[in-house]
């Protein structure tokens, strides 16, 4: 009886320790799997320690996110687009894509934040030349910066690359979706951390030898079109422009050397009469060749050109515009008249007396000179 139950023991025993040795053995081949998977992703321009930190500590799932018509269009212009999705069980995701922009080409998605169409990026300051949008995880159940569980926030960072070391600009975009709501501001600087780490190894491993933000302990959330304010207090982007009749609202952010600007002037309402873009670097350059793109196609000259530094619009134009010569490049000033195309079965045009035209010119030079000023560029052209 007494050999029975040692021996009955003995098997317990082994059987548990076989088991303990199982889930040791397991448990540190998932180790090493996730982190050399985490190594490996992206061509390890990752930092895994940042990444398991914002992500989680479940099972990693590497993949490419890149379209093929993405990677033919670098493959021709001779880009450098690495991209990579991680996905960590029970926990968050990530998408990252890193664009040398020196050579990039148009409809690339890696170059640009992803927004809703009605809210307005924020800079990501401390030191960044970048953005901060959001998406909701079901779009249309709210209104879209009333942020939520499961959201992807999308940060996007340029990185501009010091003389000499090859490429001129870096581009690293990441949309992060965690179970916390960046709607609180203790938590949202949790969304710019793999973007930021990534650019530091980038620009490491690139030879680019940018110059680097600092940590970022804060956020804005992205501005609604409806948050409009009086347009005598607007300090941000909208600073400094005139009020008029029917034009006494604005929608802004602020500056903080983000890539992209934009300033909404509305009515009383805050219905949208005017809107202004201020783009500089590589978004600049994109955004002249959509314009001549969308000139081959359409043959309105009616846009922003190579060979027209300043323009404005008469009462039958689309827009008015100017440039300003920057450390990064040209950058590039467009007013856009918004009117309602239709009322009462007839089609309305954009408001075409002299008064109006005299307003938006004094709206432009305002917003130019001081988005100019505020980078180091030189004074806007003028026509």
């Amino acid at each position: 009886m007494r050999r029975i139950v040692l021996g009955a023991v003995a098997a317990v025993v082994a059987t548990a320790v076989a088991v303990a040795g199982y889930f040791l053995v397991h448990g540190d081949f998932r180790r090493w799997s996730d982190e050399a998977a985490l190594d490996g992703a992206c061509d390890g321009l990752l930092d895994r320690n940042v990444v398991r930190d914002v992500l989680g500590p479940g099972t990693v799932r590497v993949e490419d996110p890149i379209h093929d018509l993405d990677r033919r269009a670098a493959e021709v212009s001779g880009t450098d687009l690495v991209g990579c999705e991680v996905r960590v069980q029970d926990g968050g995701a990530a998408e990252i894509r890193v664009l040398d922009i020196t050579r990039a080409v148009r409809n690339l998605e890696a170059l640009y934040y992803r927004s809703t169409p009605a809210e307005l990026a924020v800079p990501v300051g401390h030191g960044w030349t970048g953005l901060f949008g959001s998406i909701p995880a079901r779009s249309g159940t709210r209104a879209p910066s009333e942020a939520g569980e499961n959201d992807k926030a999308t940060m996007s960072l340029v990185l501009r690359c010091a003389r000499g070391s090859g490429a001129e600009s870096l581009s690293v975009t990441v949309e992060t979706t965690l179970d916390k709501s960046p709607d609180d501001p203790a938590v949202r600087p949790e969304f710019a951390r793999i973007a930021t780490s990534t650019a530091a190894r980038v620009s490491k491993a690139r030879h680019c030898g940018a110059e680097l933000g600092k940590p970022v302990g804060s956020l804005g959330l992205p501005v609604r079109e409806d948050e409009y304010e009086p347009l005598g207090t607007a300090d941000g982007t909208c600073s400094g422009i005139p009020a008029a009749r029917g034009v006494t609202t604005a929608t802004e952010t602020a500056r903080g050397g983000a890539p992209h600007e934009m300033c909404l002037l509305g009515d009383a309402d805050g219905t949208t009469r005017y809107s202004l873009d201020a783009d500089y670097g590589p978004y600049a350059q994109e955004r002249l060749h959509g314009y001549e793109e969308d000139r081959l196609v359409s043959g309105d000259e009616d846009t922003p050109d190579d060979d027209t530094p300043a323009h404005h619009r008469d009462g039958e134009g689309r827009m008015s515009w100017t440039t300003a010569g920057c450390a990064d490049g040209r950058a590039l000033f467009v007013l856009r008249p918004v009117y309602e195309r239709y009322r009462m079965g007839k089609r309305v045009g954009p408001p075409a007396d002299e008064a109006d035209l005299a307003y938006e010119r004094a709206v432009l030079k305002a917003f130019a000179e001081r988005s100019a000023k505020a980078r180091g560029c030189s004074a806007p052209a003028v026509p």
